[in-house]
């Protein structure tokens, strides 16, 4: 038997299922015939909850780094919200006359379905957080024993509907040899903490559920997302092959996080790291990059019921600027509006958002957003190679009038005595007339990003998120790769950078044509930084020019 899910950590795995189902007994919808008393054993579950996420913590940091422990310190945020958790689920309990664990299960089923609401793929996950929320509370509430993953039988491939952040900390990591999930995808936080450890894993496993499998043989393919039960003995000898070719591929990668990013013959490039937190710089550099091509500013804005001041934005970019030690750090300004809405901003309702108030449009009409980061990230310049980069540039009048913001806030801080950096201005290629204007634009600019994901759908007409069309989203389309031709031309006869942080750059398929374009800069995932430049050093420029050549006119 043979399941088709999506790969979510690269490896290959083979051993026994083992089934991870726990359960909750049912919740009782029964009046609170105390309100006070469900209201004191709330508190109580709330302390003891909190006890027990400064552990996981622990546990977190001591099995897989700081970063990865940033989980449940979201988690310890997300708990401590008084106007998100404790107060509304006291107003179930006294004014609805709900039980504790009652009060507790609507309450943050609500807040996960507000997650999923914002639209935006990595904030549904924040459901999945929720949930774990929510389950813990409740085993503490009801006083239930926790069915966890940290004895086991033996090496074992993990097969659940769902793990948690809490489940896959505390799981016998010695033991677990491969992770199977139906729900979650790529940036689920197991999924996160998975590659972290270097554990294959596979999501969308479906099917499985009217099979009884525990105990059996299987191979699981976290790459492909394959999940093969009861492997014949064909396909045991190739798993094994595979296998032992991997493990050597594996580490003769140890020499390609060191050495430099240049092609065959010299060409000198620049193999760079997309990060979303500061905590992530780590990984970056872990992993060798050159710099961060892409720091998404977003989660500073997420997940908080008030903006971040500039001195919070400002601790966030200095921290990732002292862990990059000089390397370049790109930061992107705030990208959200239409699809991935703000809690603390109302912004109107759109038909179509991703044609609506998004990224710079809505930034430059909320200068009260955008100065204090432009601030923060020109304080953060005095301690790094700090870069912005402004996203969803279309026009010549938005970029002049974001470089005419920067510069206002440089010289007001200047003026106050507060030290700054210099900082070079980029801006995002992710639009096609910005493409088409290339030319002009690399006037304006110290360095071009081109932002594949959005390119390509723009180009294309193909929304990247919608199923029904998935599969004409295609960023080797020979248009898509037109633009980026044309753009990497236009920044080449101005002598700037022109660099890539969309998630086709770590493809290996198709990274050596964007550097025969004149792309010489790729940013992509930590851990894809060794491999893409392990790829690259075995070409010459000759044979990239000749890889593009044939993707432009196939």
């Amino acid at each position: 038997m043979k399941w088709q899910g999506k790969g979510v950590s690269e490896g290959l795995a083979m051993a026994q299922i083992h089934l991870f189902t726990p359960k909750l007994p049912e919740i009782s919808r029964q009046p609170a015939a105390d309100a006070e008393a469900e209201v004191a054993k709330l508190e109580a579950t709330l302390a003891a909850a909190e006890e027990e996420l400064r552990g996981l913590y622990e546990t977190a940091k001591e099995k897989m780094g700081e970063q990865e422990a940033e989980i449940f310190d979201a988690h310890l945020t997300i708990l401590g919200d008084e106007y998100s958790v404790r107060e509304p689920i006291i107003q179930r309990i006294r004014e609805q006359k709900q039980n504790a664990a009652a009060a507790i299960t609507d309450q943050f089923d609500e807040l996960a379905q507000m997650f999923r609401s914002l639209g935006d793929e990595l904030m549904a996950e924040r459901a999945a957080d929720a949930e774990d929320l929510k389950q813990q509370l409740l085993r503490i509430c009801l006083g239930c024993g926790r069915q966890d993953l940290s004895v086991l039988p033996g090496d074992v491939i993990v097969l659940a509907e769902e793990l948690t952040p809490s489940d896959t900390v505390r799981m016998d990591t010695a033991h677990v040899k491969g992770i199977a999930t139906r729900l979650g995808g790529a940036t689920a936080h197991s999924a996160i903490i998975a590659r972290t450890l270097g554990i294959p894993a596979a999501a969308g496993i479906d099917g499985w559920q009217t099979e009884a499998l525990n105990g059996h043989m299987a191979i699981l393919d976290g790459a492909d997302g394959t999940l093969t039960v009861d492997p014949t003995d064909e396909e045991t000898a190739s798993y094994q092959s595979r296998k032992a070719q991997a493990d050597c591929e594996a580490q003769a990668l140890e020499a390609f996080r060191t050495c430099p990013s240049q092609t065959k013959d010299g060409a000198a490039l620049e193999i760079c790291a997309n990060i979303g937190t500061p905590q992530e710089a780590q990984q970056a550099m872990k992993y060798g990059a050159d710099g961060v091509g892409l720091f998404r500013s977003e989660f500073l804005f997420m997940d908080r019921d008030a903006l971040p001041t500039e001195d919070e934005q400002f601790e966030a970019y200095r921290t990732a600027a002292e862990t990059m030690a000089g390397k370049p750090l790109i930061i992107r300004t705030l990208d959200v509006g239409g699809d991935k809405k703000l809690p603390t901003l109302e912004l109107p309702h759109e038909d179509n958002p991703f044609l609506g108030f998004r990224a710079i449009r809505m930034t430059l009409s909320h200068p009260e957003i955008f100065r204090p980061q432009l601030r923060a990230i020109l304080r953060a310049a005095a301690y790094g190679d700090v870069r912005v980069m402004f996203p969803m540039i279309g026009s010549m009048d938005q970029l002049r009038e974001a470089k005419a913001l920067l510069r206002e806030q440089e010289q007001t801080l200047q003026a106050e005595g507060v030290p700054t950096g210099p900082v070079k201005v980029g801006m995002m290629v992710e639009i096609p007339a910005a493409a088409v204007l290339a030319e002009e634009f690399a006037k304006e600019v110290d360095f071009f990003s081109i932002g594949t994901n959005d390119l390509t759908q723009y180009t294309l007409a193909v929304e990247r998120g919608n199923a029904a069309v998935a599969h004409l989203y295609a960023p080797e389309h020979p248009a898509v790769l037109r633009l980026i031709a044309m753009t990497a031309q236009a920044a080449a006869e101005r002598h700037i950078p022109c660099g890539m942080c969309g998630e086709a750059a770590g493809d290996p398929k198709l990274a050596p044509a964007f550097v025969g374009m004149g792309v010489n800069e790729l940013s992509m995932s930590p851990r894809r930084v060794p491999p893409v430049r392990k790829l690259l050093s075995g070409l010459t420029m000759d044979e990239c020019r000749q890889a593009a050549e044939k993707l432009l006119h196939p």
